[in-house]
């Protein structure tokens, strides 16, 4: 009688074992940063600038996943599905189409455009082309400077006759153009340390009259302090949006520059009582910076990598669309536009 022959041992393949190393290191540190931003949010630069990356850093996690099967490593498996169940829907909610919504009376809808042009911006020609090409009834700018509010309102005020502006050199400009008349709001925006003070005006659309509130949050730049120092205001800053919504019984209209993406706890906050646009009737990532030619550190930064630039509304308006761009070729961030009617956004 023949002893029974040993079945061999399966080969480990070299190429595996040294991947799993960094493939551990990976979710190790996702799922610390997904522990520490459930907890503290945006507490820190370091980590506001992580959540800004929110995409980036778990659009590895299905290939990791993917990898951990091929490879039959029960450790890995279970790892990467524990961190596919917070991380899956952060990802789909980037990129998962919007339902467009259908409204039945077309005479009511109209088109509010934002725009953050550039404090240095030199060239009115592609300023005004942009928003000629964008066919905008209500444009809201920020970083508005002397030279470009005087081309706007010489070669844009017959299709733009209400126009109000307050330029400045630098980044802390701000102006409304509008196809239908406007007044100033007698509710302004409260808080400090807005760039450019906020714009609060009525507009008499063709549905009915909208507040429009144009606004520029402050950015997380300067020195690691100040960075930590500015995230918590822009908070304080979404806060007294939020304040001002509820103020409001007549439709509103949030457009501008918020400084923040929606993986940050300033976009949370607005998302209590407003609704972004994008979310409900746009389609892709729509990222609005930063724009072809941005240095980091002087190290060329690829374009376009989030989306910082926004139209929210209250829910008595509809979107019908929204889309990015165009963009003028010179500003570092891409235009904002968005079709609305005067009604419930169910």
């Amino acid at each position: 009688m023949q002893p029974a022959l040993s079945q061999p041992r399966p080969q480990r393949h070299w190429l595996v074992d040294l991947l799993l190393a960094p493939v551990f290191i990976y979710l190790l540190f996702i799922a610390v940063w997904l522990a520490v931003r459930t907890v503290y949010e945006d507490r820190w630069w370091w980590l506001f600038l992580l959540n800004a990356g929110t995409p980036y850093l778990l659009l590895p996690l299905p290939f990791v996943f993917l990898f951990a099967l091929a490879a039959r490593r029960p450790l890995a498996i279970g790892f990467s599905v524990l961190l596919l169940v917070p991380g899956a829907p952060l990802l789909a909610a980037l990129w998962m189409p919007s339902i467009r919504t259908d409204v039945a009376s077309q005479s009511s809808e109209f088109r509010v455009m934002t725009f953050n042009i550039n404090g240095g911006n030199d060239r009115p020609d592609r300023v005004i082309a942009t928003i000629r090409d964008a066919r905008a009834d209500i444009v809201a700018l920020q970083e508005l400077n002397p030279d470009i509010a005087a081309a706007l309102e010489r070669d844009l005020k017959n299709d733009y006759p209400y126009q109000a502006f307050n330029p400045q050199w630098g980044v802390t400009g701000m102006g409304v153009i509008s196809r239908f008349p406007l007044r100033r709001s007698a509710a302004q925006l409260p808080g400090d340390h807005w760039i450019g003070d906020p714009q609060a005006v009525d507009i008499d659309t063709p549905g009915g009259t909208i507040t429009l509130l144009n606004v520029h949050a402050i950015p997380p730049v300067g020195p690691r302090d100040r960075m930590t120092w500015a995230i918590g205001e822009r908070e304080r800053q979404m806060d007294a949006i939020v304040a001002f919504a509820r103020d409001r019984r007549m439709p509103l209209v949030v457009a501008g520059d918020m400084n923040a993406t929606p993986f940050h706890r300033a976009y949370r906050i607005l998302e209590r009582e407003l609704i972004d646009v994008w979310r409900k009737c746009g389609s892709g990532a729509g990222f609005t910076w930063p724009g072809d030619g941005r240095r980091l550190l002087e190290v060329p930064m690829p374009s376009w990598l989030v989306r910082i630039d926004y139209i929210f509304i209250s829910d008595n308006l509809t979107c019908v669309d929204a889309s990015a761009g165009p963009w003028d070729g010179f500003s570092d961030h891409r235009a904002v536009t968005a079709t609305l009617a005067v009604g419930r956004n169910d």
